[in-house]
């Protein structure tokens, strides 16, 4: 039994490896594609040395710059955001000004056509292969079985149309579907007891390729502007990449951190190289870890304020673009010492991990003890985050599924509604 389970985390780290390797994130740069042809349309940064590259030079008062260096006070058929331009008017976005229809024309029918049979294939096989209760799922039923199955098919779907559609295709539509679906349908497959360990796994791994493939277009880039905007930036800031993030904060109210858990790239990625199988270092003072987060998001909300992305110094930007820098070591060292420390970064210094941990202190669905449960501490010994307990709260609740393993009393575990 410890080789076969040793053997299926050899596993999980070798797909998470696999998936870092991903081929096809070597021809795409921050925001864009191969060649970036809409340089400085990264959210509140600027191509500021004309290089055709998104490199995140954020507005500071350099000196206009436009695409492929044409002097200041031409106009290209693409306008920049640019250093110069006033952030509480300007429209930030991944996309060129076009109109409605021009916009819907950016994804072609064909990629649309390639993504929905890659959908409906995955989504198929997968509901075959999930019903009799196969990876551990033993008491799933129908619901959450095609629930699941969905989510991978919608993982699978995106990346296929995302890399079909062409250069001028929008990430972050991508994202906002998956954060908003994928959270929901997490939740519903967790209630219907269809998420097991190994499946917690297999959704890090779509999580982890689908940030490269979209180069995590939301979490966290969007902070900076979240701030502004509720600071009275104006509707302008709303970008989709926003709408989709509050949705997000929303859905938590119901579903607790499905999302945090299994769509988050860089949750995603942390869950996996966690599971390399070597010593841990048990944190076991959460409220420290808290406090670092509090100090971390009140020092995001005065850079968002001046419009700086703090979370762009950690490289999650640069590590999901395969960006030769100094970020990119930075957040390969937060991935190292997230093979021995549960999620830092998640816990320690993401600003929406704070935020999210708001409504999910207060969710409707968690994963709760029944009154099948004995007592007998075998979820509090496993669990990473020290939130096991009868009566802890769990707002810092990622559903890693160690606990739903550990325990050895049927239906002591659940996840659904809170007791009264």
């Amino acid at each position: 039994m410890a080789t076969n389970h040793g053997l299926r985390r050899l596993l999980a780290v070798t797909i998470g490896a696999i998936g870092l390797a991903y081929p096809v994130c070597a021809a795409i740069c921050p925001r864009g594609r191969s060649g970036c042809p809409y340089p400085g349309r990264c959210f509140l940064y600027t191509d500021a040395d004309t290089n055709s590259l998104c490199d995140y030079t954020s507005q500071s008062g350099a000196a206009p710059v436009q695409a492929g260096g044409a002097p200041a006070g031409t106009t290209p058929a693409n306008t920049l955001l640019t250093p110069s331009t006033d952030v509480t008017t300007a429209v930030p976005t991944l996309l060129p000004s076009t109109s409605g229809s021009n916009a819907a024309s950016l994804v072609p029918t064909s990629a649309l056509l390639a993504g929905a049979v890659a959908f409906l294939v995955t989504a198929g096989a997968l509901y075959l292969a999930l019903r009799p209760g196969r990876f551990g799922a033993r008491d799933s039923s129908r619901g959450s079985a095609l629930a699941l199955s969905s989510l991978f098919a919608l993982g699978l779907g995106e990346m296929v149309t995302y890399l079909l559609a062409g250069p001028e295709t929008p990430a972050t539509g991508f994202a906002v579907l998956y954060l908003v679906a994928g959270s929901l349908l997490a939740a519903f497959a967790w209630r219907g007891r269809a998420v097991s360990r190994p499946v917690v796994l297999a959704l890090a791994t779509m999580g982890t390729l689908l940030g490269f493939v979209l180069l995590a277009p939301l979490m966290p880039a969007e902070f900076a502007g979240l701030v502004t905007a509720a600071a009275g930036g104006g509707r302008a800031l709303l970008t989709p990449g926003i709408v989709g993030v509050l949705a997000g904060l929303g859905l938590a109210l119901v579903t607790g951190r499905t999302f945090c858990g299994h769509v988050c790239p860089v949750g995603s990625i942390q869950e996996l190289v966690y599971a390399v199988p070597v010593p841990k270092v048990i944190v076991g003072h959460l409220r420290y870890l808290e406090a670092l987060r509090l100090g971390a998001f009140i020092v995001s909300v005065g850079a968002g304020l001046s419009a700086v992305n703090l979370m762009a110094y950690t490289g999650v930007y640069e590590f999901f673009a395969l960006t030769a820098s100094i970020g990119l070591a930075v957040f390969a060292g937060l991935l190292a010492l997230s093979v021995v420390v549960y999620r830092p970064v998640c816990r320690a210094l993401c600003p929406f991990g704070l935020l999210f941990s708001l409504p999910a202190h207060v969710s409707r669905w968690r994963l709760r003890r029944t009154t099948a449960c004995v007592d007998c501490g075998r979820c509090e010994e496993v669990c990473p985050v020290g939130i096991a307990g009868r009566d802890a709260s769990k707002r810092e609740c990622y559903l890693c599924g160690r606990c739903t393993v550990a325990c050895r009393a049927k239906g002591a575990l659940a996840f659904g509604e809170r007791e009264p």
